[in-house]
């Protein structure tokens, strides 16, 4: 143990009342040094005598692919023509390989070969289970194999004398599993062709006591019957229906006055419909020529006419009778099919009962097919199974790859000495700093108390006493408080629209005013819409040319460049929108006649709606697309700074959509095409 030397506070109160200070400073450093050193080799020489006097470990390591024999994946056919893969056998596990390498039963035949056990153990076979690993290498087939002791030449003995042991016992298991699995493939195969014999006997006597005679349905005669008669049970059906289908639609023909017999299915009905056609036409042309009364005097127009009434009658007889003829023709059709299926169904009802018993009998003997291919089938593959088996005995044997072999290593693995050793100072000088840090806070000197002393200053006159307010300590004291600076409002923001709101302003507005509006909720301003003239329209493209600061092109509706086109037709040059002197119209004539319209489209609070609610709107039309501040401007043209703040904190989330994402033309304007 180590002593602190005793440190007491009157010795400092002492020596700061009376001593020299720079003594009391040599007298701290040395104190706060002593006790710096103490902490610092109290812990740093044990620490440094407990890394040296480690006893170092060795280890050695080897590397080893571990691979089960197999044979090549191939294709056989098995039962019901199906196909089947015989594949390699299961690959190995490397984790279970790994426990099988440091198992206690491999490892004792390891220490028996070995010439000497690890020194001072105890229980050698403990001892080295504690000494070996085995660790897969993920991704791969390979095992890292390590050994850890305190003699270099045995931890590379033991590795190498362990790969040997491990590939003779697993040569050794592989003979005795594999002529256990060929005893019982042979065992399998012979079962199997036991109760091939006896499935096929047992289905060849059950077929001629049953008098199935294939598995197949068309085969037999009883389901060829039963199915021939079902299929003319439904065409009869079919043939029925439609007969009862032609009755009653020749029924209501009837009671509607209609005939259902068409003049091209009868050929009186056209000779006499051509007829009646080629009188009237000989009437017709006679009433060009003549006047009515020469006509009724006319013994030839009065004979035409009375030959037009009589063949008029024939063709109300004549479709009378054909309409009687086909409705009987149909009602005899009708009975013959409804006849037919009730034989057919008579005939059905008398096969059905044994069909029944040939279809239990069928199904049976189905089921006892199937039954014996998926044996054939298990035979089959158990056969070809063992002629794979004896076929590659000697490819099947495990392989263990010696990647890497266990060398004598030639440093120690741990302990790291310097890594330690540099660990232990470090610790060593902070465990000494914070000691000199308690040290401190325990004998920290009283705090002397600061006097300020204020010195005028000459160039400091009372005259020239002023405050940043400008008051003078000598003068009266002011009445009120200098005023304080006011921060600026934020722009408060128009009203918008909603589509409908705006879709019904522009139906109630009509000629210049209808364009005016649609301008506006384009993003144009008041002061463009009066810079605007014929010139600036482009009805083939669709195109606008705003001038002025903001100068842009702007797409526009085809309805309103075709309406802005035929509007400025007269004269180009001329204002777009002007009085009757043919100046632009004055902002607050466009305001009034922009309330003016929300009034008469019954907006509610139409006061609100000015050309800056509009241009209000498209602008948060722009924004509700993602838009992005930086492409406002070639679209709305100028946005002052505290617009764009105000903006901002209507939108939400970074803007994203970049020029053709954004549709500038918002739907209401589109609909009005269509509407």
């Amino acid at each position: 143990m180590f002593k602190i030397p005793q440190m007491h506070e009157h010795d400092d109160f002492a020596a700061a009342a009376g001593s020299d200070p720079a003594a009391n400073v040599r007298r701290s450093n040395r104190r706060r040094l002593r006790v710096f050193l103490i902490v610092f080799a109290a812990t740093l020489l044990p620490g440094l005598a407990w890394n040296l006097l480690r006893a170092p470990e060795y280890r050695a390591s080897a590397r080893v692919q571990i691979a089960a024999g197999t044979v090549s994946a191939q294709t056989v056919t098995t039962f019901a023509g199906a196909s089947a893969e015989i594949g390699s056998a299961q690959p190995i596990d490397l984790l279970t390989q790994a426990q099988i390498l440091t198992s206690r039963p491999l490892l004792e035949e390891v220490q028996r070969r070995l010439p000497q056990a690890e020194p001072g153990a105890a229980d050698p076979v403990a001892a080295l289970q504690n000494a070996v690993a085995a660790t897969p290498i993920a991704g791969t087939d390979i095992v890292e194999l390590q050994a850890i002791g305190a003699s270099q030449q045995w931890t590379a003995k033991v590795v190498n004398t362990l790969i040997e042991t491990y590939l003779e016992r697993a040569v050794a298991s592989h003979g005795a599993q594999s002529e256990e699995a060929l005893f019982k493939l042979r065992d399998e195969v012979a079962r199997l062709s036991v109760s091939v014999a006896d499935k096929r006997g047992q289905l060849a006597a059950f077929r001629e006591r049953s008098g199935v005679v294939s598995s197949e349905r068309s085969e037999n005669e009883a389901l060829a019957r039963i199915k021939g008669l079902s299929e003319s049970l439904t065409k009869a059906n079919e043939d029925a229906a439609k007969a009862e289908a032609r009755v009653r639609t020749l029924r209501e023909s009837a009671a509607s006055g209609r005939s259902p017999v068409l003049a091209r299915d009868n050929p009186t009905l056209a000779s006499i419909e051509q007829r009646i056609s080629a009188t009237r036409e000989q009437l017709r042309d006679m009433e060009r020529v003549y006047t009515p009364a020469f006509m009724a005097m006319d013994p030839t127009a009065r004979a035409q006419r009375a030959r037009l009434a009589e063949l008029e009658q024939q063709l109300v007889t004549s479709r009378s009778t054909s309409q009687q003829a086909a409705l009987a023709t149909a009602e005899d059709d009708a009975a013959s099919a409804r006849a037919a299926s009730e034989r057919l169904r008579a005939q059905i009802d008398g096969q059905r009962r044994n069909a029944q018993s040939f279809a239990g009998n069928f199904q049976e003997a189905k089921a006892m097919e199937d039954d014996l291919i998926r044996l054939e089938g298990a035979r089959r593959n158990a056969a070809e199974r063992l002629a794979k088996l004896e076929a590659t005995e000697s490819s099947r044997l495990p392989g263990l790859t010696l990647i890497e072999a266990a060398s004598v290593p030639e440093r120690a693995w741990r302990p790291d000495y310097l890594r330690d050793g540099l660990l232990n100072l470090v610790a060593s000088f902070g465990l000494g700093l914070l000691a000199l840090w308690f040290v401190e806070l325990f004998n920290r000197a009283p705090a002397t108390a600061a006097t300020t002393v204020v010195m005028p200053q000459p160039w400091l006159t009372p005259a020239l006493a002023v405050d940043a307010h400008g008051w003078n300590p000598r003068l009266p004291l002011p009445m009120e408080p200098p005023p304080l600076a006011q921060l600026s409002e934020a722009p408060r923001l128009p009203r918008e629209l909603t589509q409908d709101e705006a879709g019904a302003l522009l139906a109630a507005s009509d000629g210049d005013l209808r364009l005016l509006c649609g301008l506006l909720l384009l993003g144009v301003t008041v002061d463009e819409v009066r810079q605007l003239s014929g010139q600036a329209v482009d009805a083939a493209g669709c195109r606008l040319t705003v001038p002025g600061a903001s100068a842009r092109t702007l797409t526009l509706p085809a309805w309103l460049a075709q309406a802005l086109a035929q509007h400025a037709a007269d004269d180009p040059g001329r204002p777009l929108f002007a009085n009757a002197a043919g100046q632009p119209l004055a902002r607050a004539e466009i305001d009034s006649r922009i309330t003016c319209a929300a009034l008469d489209a019954g907006l509610e609070e139409a006061a609100s709606v000015s050309p800056e609610a509009l241009r209000h709107t498209c602008i948060l039309n722009l924004l509700q697309q993602q838009a992005r501040f930086s492409d406002l401007p070639p679209l709305v043209g100028h946005l002052s700074g505290d617009e764009l703040a105000a903006y901002a904190a209507l939108a939400s989330g970074p803007r994203q959509a970049r020029g053709a994402e954004v549709d500038p033309v918002m739907p209401s304007l589109r609909q009005v095409a269509t509407g």
